[in-house]
């Protein structure tokens, strides 16, 4: 089995004041939070008036970090998330962003050279266009199964991945 990874900002533009309480997003949150908690992970009901408006910020440091080899990648994705939805940190923000890299072992000087170099932020339109135009994928997460053209979208539980993984492998 092999996992790749692409970037998809859900707002490639940045919208500012979006809400939290009382809508989708909180409901989306606590479902996520139910079906992960056996497995350790936590989901913290955003604690802030208004959610950041923008995931392109933290798409940029993952393809960053990538450049860094698989396993710095690797925690620099998981620190992403989990100060995102676990420590409620805002990973539009440049200052959070260098920070959490940090925190997760990533050569602080190599990736802020890869940032200022922008060659991230084309990387992510480029997954974004090729994501909608070629699969016509509209929600994350979305895994596609290239071997049978399956695609799960939104929320699966794991015995629905492991029968899509299982169809693939024949």
């Amino acid at each position: 089995l092999v996992l790749e990874h692409r970037a998809f900002p859900l707002r490639p533009q940045a919208v500012a004041g979006q809400p939290f309480r009382g809508t989708y997003r909180e409901e989306g949150w606590r479902r996520c939070g139910q079906m992960s908690a056996t497995d350790g992970i936590t989901f913290t009901p955003w604690p802030h008036p208004a959610m950041p408006g923008f995931s392109l910020p933290a798409l940029e440091a993952a393809k960053c970090a990538a450049k860094q080899g698989d396993e710095v990648f690797e925690r620099v994705h998981r620190a992403l998330y989990e100060a995102y939805f676990t420590r409620s940190l805002d990973i539009a923000d440049s200052a959070v962003l260098t920070r959490v890299v940090s925190e997760a072992g990533a050569d602080l000087a190599r990736f802020s050279a890869d940032l200022s170099a922008g060659f991230a932020r084309e990387a992510v339109v480029a997954d974004y266009e090729a994501a909608v135009s070629e699969h016509g994928v509209r929600a994350i997460p979305t895994v596609i199964l290239p071997e049978t053209g399956r695609a799960l979208v939104g929320l699966a539980d794991l015995a629905t991945y492991r029968a899509a993984i299982e169809e693939a492998a024949g």
